[in-house]
């Protein structure tokens, strides 16, 4: 069971169901899994402590999911320190869950990223990881980012670039259909090149102090590991689904998520793609 505290703030603060919850791209029954296999503590608690985490601080991470890193956050800030932010209810409940089971005392919330229902500076440091890629409007989830983080604290944004777009060899016909593919996705919000726009967004929000980073993410080389499989699987799946909705050609983008399963299995493959993450200090009133 996860601790009273957590469990009470928990049925309270809850955002109002009356929004309407925003479109998101990998919205489907296994997310909180696929969101688990992904997330290396190890690897998000060196990113938070590069951005500048330390004990003490009260932290938020917007668009939290499982609250896989929201449990690495809290680890770090320490007890009633984190919070994670997300639309979906079904999601914060694991969240929840999982956080109990580890007996961390976190508070999840069910909330929108370009409404937070938090005040003005509630938080010294403010978070959020591959979410922005999603998002029609980023520039305005990152504002409200800024705008709940106190004047000096920090604001921290990692996201990917180059994702989907780098494989190689890719034969003609599979090319053209994920141009395609890439293109309808782009009507949702999604910008797989949203990496190397966010220094420019955090200049735009008038944060300073900016540092940058580039590492890579993903690096393939051959055919991959059954974990990277099924994550990819998950991901090909649910994107065919949302393309046969846009377009009613089933057939077509069916054969494109099979075709591209079967070369992740190739033993030919290369592909990668990179991680940007951008920190900077909220400006003194």
């Amino acid at each position: 069971m996860p601790p009273k505290s957590t469990a009470k703030r928990a049925r309270t603060a809850a955002a109002p169901k009356a929004r309407a919850k925003k479109f998101y791209l990998m919205e489907n029954p296994r997310e909180v899994e696929r969101l688990e296999a992904k997330t290396d503590p190890a690897v998000a608690e060196e990113q938070l402590r590069w951005a500048g985490l330390r004990p003490g601080m009260r932290a938020l991470e917007v668009g939290c999911g499982s609250g896989a890193v929201t449990r690495v956050m809290a680890t770090v800030a320490g007890p009633q320190r984190a919070t994670g932010v997300d639309q979906s209810p079904d999601r914060l409940a694991e969240a929840r869950r999982l956080a109990g089971q580890q007996q961390l005392d976190i508070e999840f919330i069910e909330g929108d990223a370009f409404r937070l229902p938090f005040a003005r500076g509630e938080f010294d440091f403010a978070w959020s990881r591959f979410v922005l890629q999603y998002l029609q409007h980023p520039e305005r989830a990152l504002a409200e980012l800024v705008r709940v983080t106190r004047p000096g604290g920090v604001v921290t944004v990692a996201d990917l670039d180059g994702q989907i777009e780098q494989f190689h060899p890719l034969e003609k016909s599979m090319r053209a259909d994920l141009d395609e593919a890439l293109r309808l996705l782009s009507t949702t919000g999604f910008d797989p090149r949203v990496g190397r726009k966010l220094h420019h967004m955090f200049l735009r929000a008038g944060l300073r102090d900016l540092r940058v980073r580039v590492t890579p993410y993903q690096v393939y080389a051959g055919r991959l590991g059954e974990r990277d499989l099924a994550n990819w699987r998950t991901k090909f799946a649910t994107t065919a689904a949302l393309l046969i909705r846009l377009t009613g050609a089933r057939k077509r983008w069916t054969r494109f998520c099979e075709r591209f399963v079967a070369k992740l299995e190739s033993p030919d493959l290369f592909y990668y793609c990179t991680m940007i993450q951008v920190c900077g200090v909220v400006a003194e009133s």
